[in-house]
């Protein structure tokens, strides 16, 4: 259970790490950013109008959210039978396979269920993109820091 953990925090660490311009830009502009890069605007949650300071904030909880589960269901992925078709554990193929299946489950599960609209077309036309650059950026930081690091569990 501690690789599950372990590597959730990785994937939230390096969203929180990715997020670093938009909170810069959202403290230099005093929270009058209209766009903030990589991060989603989240206008709208459960049918709940946002107010500006909070679209900001819950786009933010939600990106660091989403990295957590972006890591944590990587082990899951890697110990399935998927995983091990698609290639070496813990490789580049792997991970970049993992990161288009985890962004097709985030905008055709995720979104919807928090009322979002499939592929978050309520919050925007190209959040489609934001989100597929995001968890490609994620799969490679994810690949770069257990080649690095490699932590036991990684073994």
């Amino acid at each position: 259970m501690t690789d599950y953990i372990l590597s959730g925090f990785l994937g939230g660490i390096l969203a929180f790490i990715f997020s670093v311009p938009a909170i810069i830009l959202e403290i230099k502009t005093r929270g009058q950013a209209k766009e903030v890069p990589l991060v989603i605007s989240v206008k709208t949650i459960f049918g709940k109008q946002l107010k500006q300071m909070e679209v900001f904030w819950v786009g933010l909880l939600l990106h660091i959210v989403v990295g957590f589960l972006f890591g944590f269901f990587y082990i899951v992925f890697i110990q399935s039978t998927i995983g091990n078709i698609v290639g070496l554990s813990y490789g580049i193929v792997s991970l970049l396979t993992y990161s288009f299946f985890s962004w097709f489950v985030v905008n055709l599960i995720l979104y919807p269920l928090i009322g979002m609209g499939v592929f978050a077309k309520k919050e925007g036309s190209h959040v489609w993109m934001e989100t597929l650059v995001t968890h490609l950026l994620l799969g490679v930081a994810l690949w770069l820091l257990i080649k690095h690091y490699q932590p036991f569990f990684f073994n």
